[in-house]
């Protein structure tokens, strides 16, 4: 016999009690299955990670320890509203709007639709919305809101700022270096100050044709825009952006990058004279830069772009409100990024605001109740036909619930 025969034979024969020996560990595993203690320790961990994250989402609902997770959170999801509608068609609040883009300014109206006025670079409503002052280059001009010129004027310096006094009948304006006051029908050009300093000056808002101003020397005039005689003076801190009266002229605001500042104002009965109060800075978060600052057209509220940066995270920006009367603050909305540009609705329900990383414009009530309503692709509302990338708008005014055609005043 082989070798490979003999190994094919003892494969083939079986081991003596092979079967009882397969059927006693078989009894062993049964029993050992049937003895065993059931798993219900993990639903221990489910439950602990199930409380754990309930309480981190009550930390970044309610605590302001959890303001830099939310920071990061709405960093990964990204700017801009959801839900926003996709196209402006039409202005919560009513109104006008006059807005500033590369090719021009546009007036918008209550429906939405927009209308490019022509080639100018900054654009200020008339009292009652029946004309704007536009300034391209050189020139400054008052056209009507179809677009028709009704005269322009030449300066010898680059024009900026113009603005219309509430009474209709004079435009003051900046040219290079110079604030100069022309009359509503374009002739009679006044020259009140050689060197001012690029802030838009701003109307007295009831009375005489008295004006504020900073000039080359960061401090804040008062001249009566008729005689050309200065009324009053205080200083103002450096960098002064912007400065803006209440509607009875009772306040006057001054808006630095650090800061905002109130100051009563008195008109003199004997005289006409106008005196300033002390200074009265209202209180920011720490920290916080001022981006844009105005009053409500009912006087009541300031309303300012907060802009923060915490520590390596991108910055945000808030929507504040301050009340008037008290400087106590409210905030009503804050987003990351960049939020730039503020206008009040004319009867100071909304804040317009504008959302440039996420190509919106957020009309936000007041009042702190009702929805913010987002309006998505605002850039291209602006640039019809444009491909690719076009530039953010400018709002440059939110104005009067109607306007009818007339004579320049």
């Amino acid at each position: 016999m082989n070798e490979a025969r003999l190994r094919e034979l003892l494969r083939e024969v079986q081991l003596p009690d092979t079967a009882e020996a397969e059927r006693r560990g078989l009894r062993v595993a049964r029993a050992a299955f049937a003895e065993r203690v059931p798993a219900r320790r993990a639903a221990l961990p489910r439950l602990a990670l199930a409380l754990t994250a309930g309480m981190l989402l009550a930390t970044l609902l309610l605590t302001p320890a959890g303001a830099a997770v939310r920071d990061w959170i709405d960093d990964v999801l990204g700017p801009g509203m959801r839900r926003a509608e996709p196209a402006l068609t039409e202005l919560p609040g009513g109104g006008h709007l006059l807005v500033g883009t590369p090719a021009g300014a546009w007036v918008v109206q209550p429906d939405g639709s927009r209308r490019l006025l022509g080639d100018y670079e900054d654009a200020t409503w008339s009292p009652h919305g029946l004309f704007v002052a536009a300034a391209s280059g050189r020139s400054l001009s008052a056209i009507e809101p179809d677009g028709t010129v009704r005269w322009s004027l030449s300066a010898k310096g680059a024009v900026r700022d113009p603005r219309w006094s509430p009474s209709g009948v004079r435009i003051a304006y900046r040219a290079g270096s110079r604030l100069r006051v022309v009359a509503g029908d374009g002739t009679g050009t006044a020259l009140l100050d050689p060197r001012v300093a690029p802030v838009a000056p701003v109307w007295y808002p009831i009375g005489p044709h008295l004006l504020a101003y900073v000039d080359a020397a960061a401090r804040l005039r008062i001249v009566d825009a008729d005689s050309g005689e200065r009324l009053g003076s205080a200083a103002v801190p450096a960098g002064t952006r912007a400065i803006g009266w209440t509607r009875d002229g009772s306040l006057l605001l001054v808006v630095t990058p650090r800061g905002l500042v109130v100051r009563e104002a008195t008109l003199g009965k004997v005289g006409g004279g106008l005196s300033l109060g002390p200074a009265k800075a209202l209180p920011l978060p720490a920290g916080a830069a001022v981006a844009a600052a105005a009053f409500a057209p009912d006087g009541e509220r300031i309303a300012a772009l907060l802009r923060r940066h915490a520590g390596g995270h991108p910055p945000r920006t808030e929507l504040a409100l301050f009340d008037s009367a008290t400087g106590m603050r409210r905030a009503v909305f804050a987003a990351p990024g960049v939020l730039s540009g503020l206008a009040w609705s004319p009867d100071s329900g909304r804040v317009l605001i504008g959302w440039p990383d996420a190509d919106q414009w957020l009309f936000i009530p007041a009042g702190g109740r009702g929805r913010v309503r987002a309006v998505a692709g605002i850039s291209h509302a602006f640039a019809p036909g444009a491909a690719g990338h076009a530039s953010f708008p400018r709002v440059d005014g939110w104005c009067c619930a109607a306007i009818t055609s007339s004579p320049p005043r």
